[in-house]
Parts: C-alpha cells; structure tokens; sequence
C-alpha cells in the first residue's frame, strides 16, 4: 500500500509540473505574440508624428517665420530620436544642421549636431562619433558658442558611459551641467543629466548614490513641471523610476523595484516610442533576472532586440547570465566570447585613444581659460606695483617687478609640473584598473560555465575556454611582474652577472616572450634558429640579422626581459612595414639593436619615455613602466639602453650589454 501510495504522489506530482510548463509556454507565447505586434504600431505612429511635422515646417516656410520653422525642425529631430529610428536619425542631422547654418539657428544647429554624434555611437561607429564630436568643439570655440561647448561635455559624457569609464563621465556630465546653469530652461534637458549620472552610478554599483540621486531627481520634477500631463514630462518620469528600479535592484529590495518598475512601464505604454519601450524592457530583463525568473529574464532581452537594432553589452550580459540557469551554457559562452573580442579589439583601443585626445582637449581649453584669468590678475597686479614703483623709486621699481616676474614664473612652472605629475599617476590608476578588471570579468565568466555541474560543452570549446582562462591570468599576472619590477626600478644595487649563455640563446627567447613571430611576416634572417609562424596577412615584417654564437656573461633573466620589452614595443607602436633585430659587438661588449617603422617620438620627448607611467600614444595598451624599468635594469647590469634620435624612420632603441 505505501509503495501504491509512493507511486500515485509520484503521478500526481509530474502532473502538476508538465501543467505548469505547459502555461508557462502559453504565458511566454502570449508575451511574444505581444511584443511582436507593438513595434509595427509604433512605427505608425511615429510616421504619423513626422507627417505633422512636415506640414508645420511647410506652414512656417509660407509664413516666413524662421524662428519656428526652426522650432518644428528640431522637433523633428527628437520624434526620430524617441522613435529609435537611429540611422535615419544621423541621416537627417545632416540636412538640417545645413538648413540651421544657412539660418543663423546656432542653438538647434549644436543640438542637432550632438543627436548625430549620438545616433552614430548607438550604430557602432564609435571612431566617426569621436571625430564628430571633436569637430563640433573645435567649431563651437572657433564660433565662441557655449552652447556649442556644452553640447560637446554631454556628448563625451555619453560616450565615456558607453564605454563603462564613470569617473570621466561624471566628471564632463557635470562639465555640461555647469555651462548650462542658468541658460536652458528645457527641463529635459536639465533632467538628461540626472539620467546620465544615475547611469554611471548603476555602472559602478553604487546603488546607494543612485537611489539617493533619484530622490533629488524627483524632487527637481516635481518643483519644475508637477504633474503636467505632457509626453516629454512623462519621459522624464519614466527615466527617473526605471533608475529608481536599478538602484532598488541592486539593493535587493525587489518589491520596491516591482513598484518603481509598474510605474515606469505605465508612463512608457502612454509615450508610446520605441524608445521608452526599449529602455522599460531592459529593466524588466533585470528585475525578473534578479527574481530568478530566467524564462522572462530571456523574453524581455529579445524584446530589447525587437524594438531596437542598437548594440547593448549590458542586457547581453543579462541574457547571458539567464541561458546559464536554463542550462544553455553553449550559446552563454557564444555571448561571452563577443564581449571579450569586442573588448580586447583594436577598434576599442582606438576608441580609447580618441577618448583620450577629445579629454585632452577638454582640459587644455579650460586651461586656456585659467591662464587668461592669470594673465588678466598679474597685469593688474604689475601695474600697481608699477605705479607704486614709480612713486618711490624708479629703479627699485624696476627691479621688484623683475624678481616679481621671476618667481611668478617658476611658480608656474612648478604648478604646471605638479598638474602633470598628479594626471599621469591618475592616467596610470585608470589604466592598471581597466587592465586588470577586463581579464578578470572573463576568466569570472568563463569559469562559471566550466565549473557548472550540468554543463555539456564540446571538448573543443572546453579548450577554447580554458585557453581563455589561462591567457588572461597571464595578464594579471604579468601586469603584476611589471608592478613588481617597477618598485625595484630606482634601487641602485648592482645585479649580479653569473649566467654563462650566448646571444642566441637570448635572442631565441626574448622573441619567445615577447610572442611578436605571432604578429608578424618573416622576413630575410640570418638567424636560422628564430621560431617564425608565417601570418600572409600582416601587414609588419620582422627581420633577424646578423646574430652569432657570441659567448658572453651576464644575467641572463634580466637580458631577456629588457630585449623583450624592446621587441614589444615595436611590435605595439608599428601597423606597417618592418621590425629588425640586429647585433654587434667587440671583445668587451655586445650592442642590440631594435628599429620599426612605427610612429617615432618626437626628439623633445627622447628622455622623457624613460620616466615613469609616460604613455605618449595613450591609446595603446599598457602601464607606462616598461621602458623604465628597461633602463634601470641594463644601466645596474654594467651596460645602457638609449633611443638613437639620428633614426627618422620610426624608432631605434639601442641595448649595450657587457660580455665580460
């Protein structure tokens, strides 16, 4: 009887799970008949909503009234915007922004100029939205527009949040902020900059400043608009509860976040736009996620996709993170393996570069503006002493300003030295963060999908992965070897040279380590031993020449380790053209000799890559320590490292070494 009874509980129980699965399905299939549908409405509307336009634009050009012809023009921009129709976005940017111009319609041409850098970003084409970006700023200074300025800050702002760096997102958001107080009277733009801030902070998972910041931005709603039943106030509310939902998210607090969610996705269903849409369904992936509900989590990110063709990295972590609890660990570790190449791409180091230049840029401009306000403060201060001088003394006079002139300018000197110093280290923080956190989000990713107990992955893909394993934890820790040596780097202890090896021995590894026969095509070599692995579609020769059996005695370690930096460095700063590897020596010693055909350095700059944390390609990958590190290690072992600045080719670093 108990076994009957066993067996009857066992039924009933598989029952009860195949309904459940079963309404699941029909729920999920309901969601996406749902989902589906809703984009063709939107897209209606949004071609009824530019239909009206046309018709306001067309009336304003029969009246002559430029101002709201204007004014119906921009309109236009932001119904585009709302509606994600971002490629017809960038498109049209371009006729009005000339239509703005012909006008004299400064303010709008700027706006419409910043919706283009934003409509190419969203697209992909990060490199064309730097460029852009970097010409409205040098347009707005050339005009001495503010506006033209602000619209500048925001759009790096953006750009820096794309890319995950918070600090200087922060840092140009407020930038905007401050250029704008007292000039717009748009509240949605004022609120924008609540939404960007509150984006970094769920960035940087700081869900206590975001949630506090939220409270503020209601705050700032409610005094500014109220309730006032208008679809761009609605917008603001939407973006202020579905930040209030992240930070709720973060903090566990998930009934609040259903609250703050239910509220957003009712003022988005009355917006209407794809684009509140888009940014309700991301949270929704989030929250259900977060829940544990892996099924929604999973309906919701395809729903993203739907309304949208802009790439998302974030909500492609989520639905990541949901195939992984529904056991579908093969296409989650498809989605990893995006993101990493995507991270680690040459086209992200570029987009690193000309974030860098464009911040550059942004922090000479206010320089200039300080050292005006200097100049303006010193002259005023010369010409009383002048006149005081001449009251007294004429001589004495003369002189007081002299030695007054004096110690201004080594004041200067020093501050702008302190300035520098305290960049380059900052500089060199953000880089050891950025190099150190990339690595370690994908071995954290790819471990969770080799250690789960139910993963059924193709021996072939397990190797994939865990060679991805083992080469970032050789990032970190050659990136901590490097910090090692650096702090060993100003000792002036002598290193001992007990190692009896030859030249080729060193050469043979220095190119092992420095892994540049990967990088590169063969060329002629008279070094028959040098491991090459032909790559037809480099663009870079390397060359070995004139390596012989030289004995000699040294350290042999700290030899391979300066000559791999040498080749590295070429490796890094040379797209085309040849690396060369070349010797000579004599009975007392032996001279390497490293030249590309790279980017070079400036003859000013020749000592000044020797010093520490100096990036002058700060787009390149690296801590800036490496050639300092070089340096003191050969000049410790007898020998010396220097840049040949006769070379004009590129660059030509030259390692002595003692034999003896």
């Amino acid at each position: 009887m108990r076994k009957k009874w066993y067996i009857c509980n066992r039924v009933r129980e598989s029952i009860i799970q195949a309904m459940k699965r079963l309404l699941s399905i029909f729920g999920l299939l309901i969601g996406c008949f749902t989902l589906y549908a809703g984009p063709t409405e939107s897209e209606d509307a949004a071609k009824a909503a530019l239909a009206r336009i046309e018709v306001q634009i067309s009336q304003q050009q029969l009246r002559g009234d430029v101002e709201r012809e204007s004014d119906a023009r921009w309109q236009k921009m932001l119904t585009l915007k709302n509606y994600s129709l971002t490629e017809q976005q960038a498109k049209e940017a371009e006729y009005q922004m000339e239509w703005f111009s012909k006008n004299g319609q400064w303010d709008n041409y700027y706006r419409t100029w910043q919706l283009k850098t934003n409509a190419l970003s969203a697209m992909g084409k990060l490199q064309q939205s730097l460029q852009e970006t970097q010409r409205m700023l040098d347009d707005a200074k050339e005009r001495n527009n503010k506006l033209g300025r602000a619209m500048a800050y925001k759009q790096i702002g953006i750009i820096y949040l794309n890319m995950k760096q918070t600090e200087p997102a922060v840092e140009a958001l407020q930038h905007y902020a401050e250029l704008m107080e007292g000039e717009e009277d748009d509240f949605s733009s004022l609120s924008s900059i609540y939404y960007r801030m509150a984006k970094a902070y769920d960035y940087d998972k700081a869900y206590d400043r975001e949630l506090k910041l939220t409270e503020e931005w209601l705050e700032f709603l409610h005094n500014k608009v109220g309730k006032v039943e208008k679809s761009e106030v609605r917008e603001c509310y939407n973006s202020c509860y579905l930040a209030r939902t992240a930070a709720f998210i973060g903090l566990q607090r998930l009934e609040e976040a259903k609250l703050a969610l239910d509220t957003a996705v009712h003022h988005a269903h009355l917006i209407k736009t794809a684009l509140s849409l888009h940014h309700c369904y991301k949270m929704q992936a989030r929250y259900y996620l977060a829940k544990g509900d892996a099924a929604k989590a999973l309906l919701y990110t395809d729903s993203v996709s739907i309304t949208t063709k802009e790439r998302d990295d974030h909500i492609e972590d989520v639905r990541a993170q949901a195939l992984m609890m529904l056991g579908q660990g093969a296409e989650a570790a498809q989605i990893y393996q995006r993101l990493y190449h995507d991270k680690d791409s040459v086209f992200g180091r570029d987009a690193r570069q000309h974030l860098d230049e464009l911040n550059t840029l942004f922090q000479v401009d206010e320089l200039k503006i300080e050292q005006q306000r200097a100049r303006l403060l010193y002259t005023l201060i010369t010409a009383s002493s002048i006149v005081l001088a001449l009251l007294l003394l004429i001589i004495y006079g003369w002189r007081s300003a002299i030695r007054q002139k004096k110690a201004n300018e080594e004041l200067r000197i020093a501050n702008e030295r302190a300035q520098a110093s305290s960049k380059m280290k900052s500089e060199f923080i953000r880089n050891i963060s950025h190099e150190i956190r990339t690595p370690l989000n994908i071995v954290s990713g790819f471990t969770q999908i080799l250690t789960k107990p139910d993963m059924d992955l193709p021996d072939d893909e397990k190797r994939d992965l865990q060679e991805r394993v083992t080469e970032n934890t050789e990032r970190i820790t050659d990136l901590v070897d490097r910090m090692l040596e650096l702090s060993d780097a100003s000792s002036e202890v002598l290193i001992e040279r007990n190692d009896q090896t030859n030249v080729v021995d060193i050469v043979s590894q220095a190119i092992d380590h420095s892994k540049i026969a990967l990088h590169t095509r063969p060329g002629r070599s008279t070094f028959d031993n040098m491991p090459l692995v032909r790559r037809v579609e480099s663009t870079v020769v390397f060359e070995v020449n004139q390596i012989q059996m030289i004995p000699l005695r040294t350290n042999k370690l700290y030899a391979i380790r300066i000559l791999t930096q040498l080749l590295e460095n070429a490796m890094k700063f040379t797209r085309e053209g040849s690396i060369t590897l070349s010797m000579t020596y004599t009975d007392s010693k032996v001279v390497f000799t490293v030249e590309d055909t790279g980017i070079g350095i400036p003859a000013d700059q020749t000592e000044h890559v020797f010093e520490e944390f100096v990036q002058l390609d700060n787009f390149t990958v690296g801590t800036g320590v490496g050639l300092t590190v070089a340096r003191s290690s050969a000049r410790r072992m007898g020998g010396d490292l220097w840049l040949d600045t006769s070379y004009k080719e590129g660059s030509r670093f030259v390692f002595e070494l003692l034999r003896t």
